[in-house]
C-alpha cells in the first residue's frame, strides 16, 4: 500500500481530539497511524502538541457547539490546528477562523501534504496514488477493542441526517480486507470487535456472509455491529445472527419515531408495525437478545399526541437502553427546511418522559440477570472496582474486596487488579440498576458435607466425574472438576485404614488434593489446612475447573468456605504438654470459666480445639477473638441425608470391614514410626481405642463395642454441626445433587 513519503526535521507531538460516534473513533485511529508513519509522536495533553487534529461530527449542533467552546483554549496555541471528520459546508466556513487545515475524512490520506504547505513542520513531501482511506492501517486505541469500518457513506437521505452529506454515498470494503484484518486482530488477542457502518447491513458484499466468514475464524472473540437499518434487517440476517455463537446477543436497531406520520416525515422507509414485527421475529429467533435503539424527540410538526405514540412503542418493546436525542436543525438536510416548532423546553420534557420509561423497563430487564453467571469483558479500573461489558452488552461494576497481594478468580492465575483489563471474567450478578449490573469475581465451591460413614467421598467422585465429561465441560464452560479432602485426620501419612481414606482406585482418574499431606507426629492445624486449601483452590482455578470440598470436618469446611480469620498465637508446646494431661471435661470447666463464650459454641468433646482455645485465653490473657469472616466464594453446600438408625446400620458394617482390612496393625506401625500413645489418643475414635487395646487397657470385645459407640456420638455431633447451617441443601440421592448442581452452575 503507497504512503506518501515526507521527512520531518525533527520529533514533533500529535493530539487528537475526537468527537461522534465509534466511526470517528476508528478515523481517528488512522489518522494517528498517518501522523506515526511521518514520525509525530503522541502528545500527553492538548498543550504539549505540536500538532492537534479535531475529529469532528456535524450530525448534532451540540457537538458543533463543544468545538466552537474550545476555541478560546487552541487559538492561544502555537501547534498548527487540522479539522476534519462529519463536517457540513457551511460549518466548515465558521472552523476556518480558527484552523490552519480543513480535510475531510475521505481525502485524510492527503495530511501529511496539507500540513506541510500549510506550515511546513515537514520539509519536503512525495505524490502517491489515491486510495481509499479504509484501508489505512489504524493505530488501535485498545489493546483489546478494536473497531473495523465495513463500509462508510449512506444511500438513505434521513432527512434529518447529514452523513450522506457530510461522508457520501456507500461504499463498502471488501470482503477479503475485512476477514483479514479481524483475523490479524484475533491473533493479537483482541477480544471484541465491532463492525462499523452507517448502513451496516447494506453491505455491498453480503452482510450476513461476512458474519459468517469472521464466525469461522478460530478464537475467543466477540463480534458486534453497528447501526444497522430496520428496512435492510433481513430474516437471513437473523437466522445468521442466532447461529453465529460469536456474534454477541445485541442489536442496536434505531427506531427514530414512534409515530408513522413522523417516520414518513423522516423519510425512514418502514412503518411502525413492521419494526414490531421485526422486532418479534429477532426475539423469537433470539431469545435472550439485548436491544436498544435511537430516538429523537421534537422532530418539526411532532404534536403531543404523536410524541404519545413513541411512549406507547417505548412501553411495548421495553428496550434496555435508547439513546435520546432533542431535534437538532442541520443546514443542508431536507428537515432543516422544515418549521422547528417544538420548543426546547418541550423537547427537554419529552426527553424525560422517555427516560422516565426507560429506567423502568431497562430495570425490569436488568433483574432477570440476577444470581446468573455471566462472562464480562473487563474494560478498566477504578480504584478496586472493575467495569465491563457482558456478551448482551450489559455494563458490569465488579467491586474487588481485599486488594493485599494477588487477586485469583475462576480460569485465572492470582493477579493484580489491571491485569484483568481486555479478558474475559466469569462473573455473578448480584445487583441490577436502572443503568447496569454489579457483580462478584465468580468463585464456584461446591461442598459436600454430612456425618461420617454416609458415603460423601463416593458422591463427590460421581460429581467430579460427570462434570469432567465431554458433554457438562462445553454446557458450563469449565474443564472438570477436582476434589479437596476436609478431614481433619485424612490429612496425615500412614493414616489410611483408620481414617476410611479414599483409595485411587475409587477415585476413578479424578485428582484429590490435601491427603496424605503431614507427619502424624506433629499437629496440623486449622490454619495450616485453610492456606493449603486456598492454594489448591487457586491452581484448580488456573485450569478452569471446579473444586468439591468433601469432607466431615466442619471448623476445616467452614475456614474455607467463609474465609475465617483465625487468630495467630504461636503454639507454647509446654503448655500444651501441661493441657494434655488433663481430662477432656475438665478442660471444657477451665475454659467455661476463663471464655464462658467461647465455651457455648466450642465442641465440649474435642481436646485439640480445647487446648487449643485455652492455650489462646492463657497466652493472651484475653477471651478468644471472635473470628472474623470474609467470605471469598459463590458456594453451593450439599448435605447427604440419613437418618440416625441408617447412619448406624452404616457405622457398624465400616467398622467391622475396616478390622478385616487390618486397622489394628495400621496402629501397630504408626507406633513403629514413632508415634507415641498420647499422640494416638488425641487422634480420637479408631486410633484412641486400638491403642487403648494394644496397650491392655480394654479387651478386644471392649475396643470394638466401645469405639462403635464413640463413631455414633461423633455422628450425631457432626449432624448438631451441620444442621446449624441453614445453606446446607439435604439430598436423599445422586440425580439430586446433580439437579442442584446443575442449577448453581447455571
Amino acid at each position: 500500500m503507497p504512503f506518501l513519503v515526507v521527512m520531518i526535521r525533527c520529533m514533533k507531538k500529535y493530539f487528537i481530539k475526537t468527537f461522534g460516534c465509534q466511526m470517528n473513533q476508528s478515523d481517528s485511529e488512522r489518522i494517528a497511524r498517518i501522523l506515526e508513519n511521518q514520525g509525530y509522536k503522541k502528545a500527553k495533553n492538548i498543550e504539549s502538541a505540536d500538532l492537534i487534529v479535531v475529529n469532528a461530527c456535524s450530525v448534532r449542533q451540540s457537538a458543533i457547539d463543544r468545538i466552537f467552546g474550545l476555541k478560546k483554549k487552541i487559538i492561544k496555541l502555537k501547534a498548527i490546528k487540522v479539522l476534519t471528520g462529519c463536517v457540513l459546508e457551511s460549518d466548515k466556513k465558521k472552523f476556518k477562523e480558527f484552523f490552519d487545515v480543513v480535510i475531510d475524512t475521505k481525502d485524510i490520506v492527503k495530511l501529511p501534504e496539507a500540513i506541510s504547505r500549510r506550515k511546513a513542520p515537514v520539509s519536503s513531501f512525495g505524490s502517491g496514488s489515491k486510495i481509499d482511506y479504509l484501508c489505512l492501517p489504524p493505530k488501535y486505541e485498545s489493546k483489546f477493542l478494536a473497531f473495523v469500518p465495513i463500509m462508510t457513506g449512506c444511500n438513505n437521505f434521513c432527512t434529518y441526517c447529514v452523513v450522506p452529506y457530510t461522508r457520501g454515498r456507500e461504499q463498502s470494503r471488501p470482503l477479503e480486507e475485512i476477514i483479514k484484518e479481524v483475523k490479524n486482530l484475533v491473533k493479537k488477542g483482541y477480544k471484541e470487535i465491532w463492525l462499523l457502518g452507517q448502513n451496516v447491513n447494506s453491505y455491498e458484499f453480503d452482510f450476513p456472509k461476512l458474519l459468517e466468514k469472521l464466525n469461522a475464524i478460530k478464537g475467543n472473540f466477540w463480534l458486534r455491529f453497528t447501526s444497522p437499518h430496520p428496512k435492510d434487517f433481513s430474516d437471513r440476517l437473523i437466522k445468521t445472527i442466532a447461529k453465529c455463537e460469536k456474534v454477541t446477543n445485541y442489536i442496536n436497531l434505531p427506531v427514530q419515531s414512534g409515530d408513522n406520520e413522523i417516520l414518513r416525515k423522516m423519510n425512514r422507509s418502514y412503518t411502525v408495525e413492521q419494526y414490531k414485527n421485526l422486532v418479534r421475529k429477532i426475539r423469537k429467533a433470539i431469545p435472550d437478545i439485548c436491544i436498544s435503539t435511537d430516538v429523537i424527540v421534537g422532530f418539526p410538526s411532532e404534536t403531543k399526541k404523536q410524541f404519545q405514540n413513541t411512549v406507547k412503542l417505548f412501553k411495548e418493546i421495553k428496550y434496555d437502553m435508547a439513546y435520546i436525542s432533542q431535534y437538532s436543525p442541520r443546514p443542508g438536510t431536507a428537515a432543516y427546511n422544515m418549521k422547528d416548532d417544538v420548543s426546547k423546553e418541550e423537547k427537554r420534557r419529552r426527553e424525560k418522559t422517555l427516560t422516565k420509561v426507560l429506567r423502568k423497563t431497562s430495570l425490569e430487564n436488568n433483574k432477570k440477570y440476577l444470581g446468573k453467571i455471566e462472562t464480562v469483558l473487563i474494560e478498566k479500573r477504578r480504584k478496586n472496582i472493575l467495569i465491563g461489558k457482558t456478551k448482551n452488552y450489559k455494563t458490569v461494576r465488579i467491586e474487588v474486596k481485599n486488594q493485599e497481594g494477588k487477586i485469583f478468580a475462576f480460569g485465572f492465575k492470582p493477579m493484580s487488579l489491571d491485569d484483568f483489563i481486555g479478558k474475559f471474567v466469569k462473573v455473578k450478578i448480584v445487583k441490577a440498576m436502572e443503568w447496569g449490573l454489579e457483580g462478584c469475581l465468580w468463585r464456584p465451591l461446591i461442598v459436600i458435607a454430612g456425618p461420617t460413614a454416609v458415603g460423601k467421598s463416593d458422591l463427590a467422585v460421581k460429581l467430579a466425574t460427570w462434570l469432567s465429561s465431554k458433554k457438562q465441560r462445553k454446557k458450563f464452560e469449565i474443564n472438570g472438576a477436582e476434589i479437596i479432602s476436609a478431614d481433619s485426620r485424612q490429612v496425615y501419612k500412614e493414616m489410611d485404614i483408620g481414617t476410611g481414606k479414599i483409595t485411587k482406585r475409587e477415585m476413578k482418574g479424578v485428582p484429590h488434593h490435601l491427603l496424605d499431606i503431614a507427619s502424624p507426629k506433629r499437629q496440623f492445624t486449622v490454619v495450616q489446612y485453610q492456606k493449603r486449601a486456598l492454594e489448591v483452590i487457586k491452581k484448580i482455578y488456573q485450569k478452569e475447573k471446579i473444586p468439591i470440598i468433601c469432607g466431615g470436618t466442619g471448623f476445616y469446611i467452614q475456614a474455607v468456605v467463609e474465609g475465617l480469620r483465625i487468630p495467630q498465637v504461636k503454639p507454647d508446646w509446654k503448655l500444651r504438654r501441661e493441657l494434655e494431661k488433663e481430662t477432656t471435661e475438665s478442660l471444657f470447666k477451665k475454659l467455661k470459666k476463663l471464655d464462658p463464650e467461647r465455651a457455648k459454641t466450642i465442641d465440649s468433646c474435642n481436646r485439640r480445639r480445647l487446648i487449643r482455645a485455652l492455650e489462646i485465653v492463657i497466652k493472651t490473657k484475653k477471651p478468644v477473638p471472635k473470628i472474623e469472616k470474609d467470605l471469598l466464594f459463590d458456594v453451593l453446600k450439599i448435605g447427604i441425608k440419613k437418618n440416625m438408625s441408617e447412619i448406624k446400620v452404616l457405622i457398624r458394617k465400616r467398622l467391622e470391614k475396616r478390622l478385616r482390612q487390618g486397622m489394628i496393625s495400621e496402629v501397630k506401625k504408626l507406633r513403629k514410626l514413632g508415634v507415641s500413645w498420647e499422640r494416638l489418643d488425641d487422634f480420637g475414635l479408631e486410633y484412641r481405642y486400638i491403642a487403648r487395646y494394644l496397650q491392655g487397657k480394654i479387651t478386644k470385645q471392649e475396643m470394638t463395642e466401645e469405639l462403635r459407640k464413640e463413631i455414633e456420638h461423633y455422628a450425631k455431633r457432626q449432624l448438631t454441626w451441620f444442621k446449624k447451617d441453614i445453606e446446607i441443601h439435604w439430598i436423599k440421592n445422586y440425580n439430586e445433587a446433580k439437579k442442584l448442581v446443575k442449577e448453581f452452575l447455571s
